[in-house]
């Protein structure tokens, strides 16, 4: 599976996930867990870091669908079935430093709501110029 390149779009939720990521990189987070939250309808973002979970934001109810539509197209997820478990990997570009990210996806079987993971690289896999 060859990873899909993502890169900053005008889309509120594009801009929203570069953010999440690149932050995320920038602590030198493990991994990041998306899922929804206890509250009807709420949902969470939560970095894992040095083996302890924080909460890096909780972004409105509305947006989770389109949230998580974004992470599968980003992953090459299947939009259309849905797949108990599925798995997938992502190029994203920092500045000058590229990383893959590996996004695993799956319905929870006791609410049938999706979650995801995804896990964060501990370096770049490559620098690139400016020009590129």
């Amino acid at each position: 599976m060859s990873p899909t390149m993502v890169s900053v779009e005008d889309s509120p939720i594009v801009k929203l996930w570069y953010a999440i990521l690149a932050e995320a990189l920038k602590q030198h987070g493990e991994r990041i867990h998306v899922a929804p939250g206890t509250a009807a309808g709420a949902y969470m973002v939560r970095l894992s870091r040095d083996g302890a979970w924080e909460e890096m934001i909780t972004p409105p109810a509305p947006m989770y669908p389109a949230f998580m539509q974004r992470l599968k197209v980003m992953a090459d997820l299947s939009l259309v079935n849905r797949i108990p478990l599925e798995e997938g990997v992502f190029r994203l570009r920092v500045g000058s430093l590229l990383y893959d990210l590996k996004v695993t996806k799956r319905i929870r079987p006791d609410d049938g709501l999706e979650e995801a993971m995804i896990e964060l690289p501990n370096a770049p896999v490559q620098t690139v110029s400016s020009r590129d």
